[in-house]
């Protein structure tokens, strides 16, 4: 009963990726690139400690909580990279072999074919986030961090995976060729993560007025990468990296309540899916059979 309710596509690629040591080999090389910033991290942890004149294992423990954020960074980095090589191909590839076609004769529908792309993304990035938790348990088990902020980062990571991966499967959508799809999606990520601080430079270099910071920080709302580095942020630090925003603003209560709580990170997380769903529409849309 539970193999029929599984999307086809998703079943078929995960067949293929089980039997690929190329997907193993680079989940091999994740892990080893995770490692490494996991050591340097070490290693810096120990020389300020040294230098610092930090004898106490208390005090040395405390300072285990930065492989965290270190790590959690570092594996952020690498998905934004690998998502649109993974997810390339998963519509202009089936064109290449001439399999999109026969697919669309089938029974599957074009929306259960993109979900089904989407799923099989992000089932292959959660399954490297997965995989990194290990590294990241150190700040949890030493550093005495909360479990609860190690599972609001793989949720977060979740939702990240799901918008990149419809975001890269729209542009695969799109492109009859991998290479266009690859280079399409990094400009269309590109927008996201650095386009939306364009209006709070301006406002700031030119306007030289800070009082409308906050309110064009609503334009941050869709950015994953604002999202993280309040999380980090918040949690780590106990500080936000926008009070000198809000304490600028007349509403200062408001802003306090959105940044200070999670209240930021749900409301994001529903734009981050709102934006999801769009590309999975359009991409739905394109492959639709009598469109060109």
């Amino acid at each position: 009963m539970l193999e029929k309710m599984i999307n086809p596509i998703v079943k078929k690629d995960m067949k293929v990726i089980s039997r690929s040591m190329k997907y193993s080999w680079g989940l091999f090389a994740y892990e080893a690139v995770l490692a490494l910033a996991f050591c340097i991290t070490m290693l810096a942890v120990s020389t300020i400690g040294s230098y610092s004149g930090i004898r106490n294992n208390v005090d040395m423990y405390e300072e285990y909580v930065a492989f965290f954020p270190v790590v959690g960074v570092a594996q952020l980095c690498i998905i934004s990279l690998i998502v649109p090589i993974i997810t390339a191909s998963s519509i202009s590839g089936e064109r290449e072999r001439g399999t999109l076609d026969v697919l669309l004769t089938t029974t599957i529908t074009p929306t259960q074919i993109v979900i089904g792309k989407v799923s099989s993304a992000v089932i292959r990035v959660m399954i490297f986030v997965i995989a990194s938790i290990p590294l990241m348990a150190t700040s949890f088990i030493m550093g005495g961090l909360s479990w609860w902020i190690l599972l609001e980062y793989i949720l977060m990571a979740f939702v990240f995976a799901i918008m990149s991966g419809s975001i890269g499967t729209m542009c695969s959508a799109f492109c009859k060729k991998s290479i266009p799809a690859i280079i399409m999606s990094y400009v269309i990520y590109g927008i996201i993560y650095g386009g939306c601080y364009l209006p709070m430079v301006i406002v700031s270099i030119v306007f030289s007025d800070i009082d409308d910071l906050p309110v064009l920080m609503l334009g941050q709302l869709i950015n994953p990468v604002t999202s993280f580095i309040l999380f980090f942020i918040s949690k780590l630090g106990g500080e936000d990296l926008i009070d000198l925003f809000y304490y600028n603003s007349s509403f200062n209560g408001f802003w306090t309540f959105l940044f200070k709580t999670n209240v930021w990170l749900i409301i994001s997380s529903i734009f981050q899916l709102g934006i999801a769903a769009l590309a999975i529409f359009i991409a739905a849309k394109k492959i639709r059979p009598g469109r060109k």
